[in-house]
């Protein structure tokens, strides 16, 4: 394959910040925009500067033998059933994240992959971040010794400050959807930092413990915190959730602003931005041998996205697996079912030894 025609499925909020990538590298042609909404898929490609086929209907774009691969940016009860579809019709499938609400669902993925010979991604934006990008370069590299303890914390504000992403009004009532949904917050937005806890720091999670809180607006879930024990070491990751809701968060994008502290035994190292941009200090700051180094590197959250769009042309072209596939994802998803499980029991859950999938 020497170059990629891609159909993106949802015109959506989040599809400004997915496709810019897409349109930028050299071997990718979008051929094809699907979306319910017709006028929102044509104001898309008239603000993309590009003439697709335009579908408002899934089927077509199955149906479509010219495209080559789906980047599926619909809400997650369609993830499933959507990337099976295509996985059956010999299409590439890049998914937004969550993979699925179960892993029931998750298996019937695999199993369609494996039978199809295509390619499955979930689209993980935070993998390809370059201040989390450096975190793990100098992880990597030793410079602060054997992990101990991780911490990433997520809070939301009202607001963002200088925001210059457009969210559309309906973007977020299916996620306030119980019925089509696994969880809130900590389901979806919480799947960034697990993916890369794991990615940071491994995927063997032996037990996690957590408490969810659960509120009257379904998608918030805060305060919660879950914590997991990394097997065969002595090595933990606390994940943090907490909600200001009267402080407004500098940032172009959500009100969103995350923190990520990764201490060893010869140094810490700090990611002191992502979604948003609240704390005055460097994106990447090292502490070690008593002196801290700081790290001026690009920081805008979108590159990201950006990354993660590059590196899925780039794979399907070389015929390589992209990160975050199928069975790395189900890891994800055994650690966030088993954070809801022992928030209702009380009691810390082996993902490994889960008996009930589903939340």
């Amino acid at each position: 394959m020497n170059n990629v025609k891609l159909a993106i499925v949802g015109c959506g909020s989040i599809s400004q910040l997915n496709v810019p990538g897409y349109l930028e590298h050299e071997s990718c042609q979008i051929v094809a925009l699907c979306d319910p909404v017709r006028e929102r898929a044509e104001f898309r490609a008239a603000q993309w500067g590009i003439t697709p086929r335009i579908y408002t209907k899934y089927d077509e774009v199955l149906d479509d033998s010219d495209i080559d691969a789906v980047e599926l940016l619909t809400p997650t009860s369609l993830h499933a059933e959507q990337s099976i579809a295509a996985l059956e019709t010999g299409k590439h499938v890049s998914c937004q994240k969550p993979i699925c609400n179960t892993l029931e669902e998750a298996e019937r993925v695999a199993l369609a992959m494996r039978h199809s010979g295509t390619c499955f991604r979930v689209t993980e934006n935070f993998l390809y971040y370059p201040p989390l990008l450096k975190a793990k370069a100098l992880l990597d590299s030793g410079a602060i010794g054997e992990p101990s303890f991780t911490r990433i914390h997520t809070l939301r504000g009202s607001h963002t400050i200088d925001r210059s992403f457009i969210e559309e009004p309906e973007a977020r009532v299916w996620r306030r959807d119980s019925q089509a949904n696994a969880g809130g917050q900590v389901f979806d937005g919480g799947w960034h930092n697990y993916a890369t806890a794991m990615w940071l720091l491994g995927d063997d999670v032996e037990k996690v413990s957590a408490v969810i809180t659960h509120t009257s607006d379904f998608a918030l879930e805060v305060p919660s915190t879950i914590t997991w024990k990394f097997r065969g070491r002595d090595s933990l990751a606390v994940f943090g959730f907490g909600y200001a809701q009267r402080m407004p968060v500098r940032g172009r994008y959500y009100p969103l602003d995350d923190f990520f502290e990764i201490q060893g035994s010869e140094g810490v190292i700090w990611v002191t931005r992502c979604t948003g941009e609240m704390l005055e200090l460097p994106p990447v700051v090292l502490h070690r041998e008593g002196e801290s180094t700081s790290f001026q590197i690009a920081s805008d959250w979108a590159l990201g996205f950006k990354g993660a769009a590059r590196s899925f042309v780039d794979c399907l072209i070389n015929g390589d697996q992209p990160d975050m596939d199928v069975e790395f994802c189900m890891k994800v998803l055994r650690a966030i079912i088993a954070a809801y499980q022992s928030s209702e029991t009380g009691t810390s859950v082996e993902p490994t030894r889960l008996t009930r999938t589903s939340q």
